[in-house]
């Protein structure tokens, strides 16, 4: 293997620097290195500017002749034994790889954003563990790569993929939590969306920053105070009178049913006659393709009979989120408790006391789905098979017990051992 720099001397006052690499018969091309120098300072014995040239940068320049020899003859060599095809533009691509330089329509190739903005256009041909990368997901990236943009404005720069290190993590946090008022649940999801970003960015051989993987380029997070209802609580919005409102009526079974299901509310609210299979729910979550089997609740079976097995009208989740508030209200579930209440003015969520109907969500269905199984002396791992949870670090997440709650279940089992 050989390569050697080389200038032609023409009309114009500066001259381009050439390489040349060849191995055998193999391979044998020449391209542009884009350093250009007068004829007079460049040596043609030594390959390199003149050591006692005027060019204040003669030093660095040489330096980038040195790099980019052992640069093609580390990426020739691993090319060429991984049988990787050495095309005619070869040599033009691996000098631009080593200078950072792209063509315009592959600035992808380089730049961070772009990447991002090139990905996320192409995710929906994307298959993830043999399945497709996920709707929800795909609005994700794209709201993290707006803020990404809306970020790049305000530093006023264009990151590289080198970039990507601990100072860019720190000025990226600061910005959405000093300057957009995120919270830091928010912020630290766009971290973790970044580090799959980056993690992709690294398949695809270009060359990342390898900071992304230290473990301060973390994602925030705050803790979060979520309620959730016990039965008595579910018992008495069940058997309230809500006849004179027929969306209250219907915003109220759907409740029940998301509270005696576990589901989240884009599945539950698409619950078919389909899906009742005998005394079971048989469904396939959209948020993780999870294929759940669930006894029905006995109030799921008088709202369907109720309805002649007609299920309540599916409406929006904004709207239900809206409509269960007014529910607990008029079912007097009033009790003071400390949660987080999103604050219209700031966009951030506050903690303090507030009515419980206000903290009322479609993710209390969840919760106390799962809480009040687990209170009822339930495993964890049974409780895990009806709620799709892969892990028992995030169903523990969705136990929301109070500690007096707490203080009776351990109380309780304190007594059967001593019985």
């Amino acid at each position: 293997m050989n390569v050697k720099y080389f200038i032609v001397k023409g009309k114009n006052k500066y001259s381009s620097v050439y390489v040349r690499f060849w191995d055998s018969k193999r391979i044998d091309q020449k391209t542009r290195t884009g350093i250009s120098v007068q004829f007079n300072d460049w040596s043609d014995n030594k390959q390199r500017i003149k050591a006692k040239t005027k060019i204040n940068n003669k030093d660095f320049l040489n330096n980038q002749l040195e790099g980019l020899e052992r640069f093609i003859i580390d990426n020739y060599n691993t090319d060429y034994n991984n049988k990787k095809h050495i095309s005619g533009k070869w040599l033009k691509e691996t000098v631009q790889r080593f200078f950072g330089r792209v063509e315009k329509n592959e600035t992808h190739k380089i730049y961070f954003v772009d990447w991002i903005e090139a990905f996320t256009e192409n995710a929906h041909k994307i298959h993830y563990n043999g399945k497709p990368i996920k709707a929800r997901s795909i609005n994700n990236y794209k709201t993290t790569l707006n803020i990404l943009k809306e970020f790049e404005t305000h530093k006023d720069t264009k990151y590289r993929f080198e970039d990507i290190d601990l100072g860019f993590h720190r000025d990226f946090i600061h910005y959405c939590l000093e300057e957009k008022k995120f919270n830091p649940n928010t912020t630290g999801n766009f971290i973790s969306r970044i580090k799959t970003f980056c993690r992709n960015i690294e398949l695809d051989n270009l060359p990342i920053n390898p900071k992304f993987k230290h473990r301060e380029f973390s994602a925030p997070k705050s803790k979060t105070f979520d309620i959730y209802l016990n039965d008595k609580e579910i018992n008495t919005i069940y058997n309230f009178d809500f006849s004179k409102s027929q969306k209250f009526d219907n915003a109220r079974d759907l409740f029940i049913i998301g509270l005696r299901t576990g589901l989240r509310v884009s599945d539950f609210m698409r619950i078919k006659k389909e899906n009742i299979l005998g005394n079971v729910i048989n469904i396939t979550t959209q948020k993780t393709n999870e294929n759940l089997t669930i006894p029905i609740h006995p109030q799921f079976k008088e709202i369907l009979n109720k309805r002649n097995g007609n299920f309540p009208r599916e409406i929006s989740s904004q709207k239900f989120n809206l409509y269960i508030k007014d529910i607990c209200e008029e079912a007097k579930i009033n009790d003071q408790v400390y949660g987080s209440l999103l604050n219209s003015e700031t966009n951030r969520k506050d903690n303090g006391i507030y009515p419980k109907y206000k903290l009322v969500s479609s993710h209390t269905c969840r919760r106390s789905f799962a809480t009040n199984l687990f209170l009822g002396g339930f495993d964890n791992f049974t409780i895990m098979k009806a709620t799709g949870h892969r892990s028992e670090k995030q169903f523990i997440n969705y136990i929301k017990a109070s500690q007096d709650e707490h203080i009776k279940k351990l109380s309780e089992y304190w007594e059967k051992q001593k019985n």
